[in-house]
């Protein structure tokens, strides 16, 4: 591994909370701003860099586990049941865009990310066994449509495309696979799945995860206290460590996507949260910090309602 991590500042909190599961996090440059979630109690976050300060900005019930940015500029929130529904700083939330998932009730949706056409592709997992009952991955099309692409998932997670479009990282956090599809942008399938990376005999499981501007994957480690960076070979490279046992989401953000933004989560899973003193001083904490490389842009999603 190069030393580029131990030449980068460390780690430092900037919306000192104290998420469940902490999750999630976006830059929304409409904004200049940084969105996250804690997932169970459906609690939405804003961090403004400028002003150095957070705000909760919706409290729901139920849950949210992922959320998309659309090209107006709404949100996309991807909750429990299987629901899918918009969300704006001026309206609130709005009617769902899917109501649910048949015979779904007991699960929820998880990560999920936009691809370049401004479809999602969407894990869904059981809120309290997902071992026992495992999920799937789903991609909602444009016009509001869901289409199962994978079943017997436990915890389907991170997401990131390659540069070239032409291939989908995914992450299964409990088995701790990345794999790598071949992606057909022009109809959305998914094909040819391979191991990526097997995590097997680090500490730890993959959770959330980014592609950096030179194409290599920072994966967020829940119970592995780190980020680690990995070429498209699946080498790792680089490492940060935070004051969090439960990493959970990476995303670049700033004017330039300069700056790496990370959730951490109290946990464990989905019962009731752990201490600081169990899970580490910035456990269920956002933070910044500058990984000696920039990101791009999310994909927006472009979901009709």
């Amino acid at each position: 591994m190069s030393d580029a991590a131990d030449a980068s500042p460390e780690p430092r909190i900037v919306a000192d909370t104290h998420c469940h599961t902490g999750e999630g996090c976006l830059h929304h440059p409409d904004e200049e701003a940084v969105y996250f979630i804690d997932i169970p109690p459906a609690d939405l976050y804003r961090y403004d860099p400028a002003e150095g300060a957070h705000e909760r900005v919706l409290d729901a019930e139920g849950a949210i586990g992922g959320f998309t940015i659309q090209g107006d500029g709404d949100l996309l929130l991807f909750r429990d049941e299987g629901r899918i529904q918009p969300w704006s700083p001026g309206s609130g939330l709005g009617d769902p865009v899917v109501e649910g998932i048949d015979g779904k009730g007991e699960f929820r949706f998880n990560d999920v990310i936009a691809d370049p056409r401004g479809r999602v592709y969407a894990g869904l997992m059981h809120g309290t066994d997902p071992v026992e009952h495992p999920g799937a991955l789903y991609r909602l099309d444009t016009d509001g449509s869901l289409t199962r692409l994978e079943t017997d998932l436990p915890i389907p997670n991170g997401m990131g495309f390659t540069p070239d479009r032409r291939e989908l990282y995914f992450t299964e956090t409990v088995e701790g696979y990345v794999y790598r599809y071949d992606y057909d942008q022009a109809t959305g399938d998914l094909s040819n799945r391979e191991v990526f990376l097997d995590t097997d005999d680090v500490t730890g499981n993959p959770d959330g995860m980014t592609v950096d501007a030179e194409g290599h994957v920072w994966s967020a480690f829940w119970d592995g206290n780190r980020l680690a960076r990995y070429t498209p070979a699946g080498e790792e490279v680089d490492r940060v460590e935070f004051p969090a046992r439960k990493v959970s989401c990476v995303t670049f953000g700033g004017a330039d996507y300069g700056t790496a933004y990370v959730t951490t989560a109290l946990g464990p899973g989905e019962g009731e949260p752990g201490t600081r003193e169990e899970e580490g001083s910035g456990a269920g904490a956002l933070f910044a910090v500058d990984l000696g490389v920039g990101g791009v842009p999310e994909f927006r999603s472009r979901v009709e309602y």
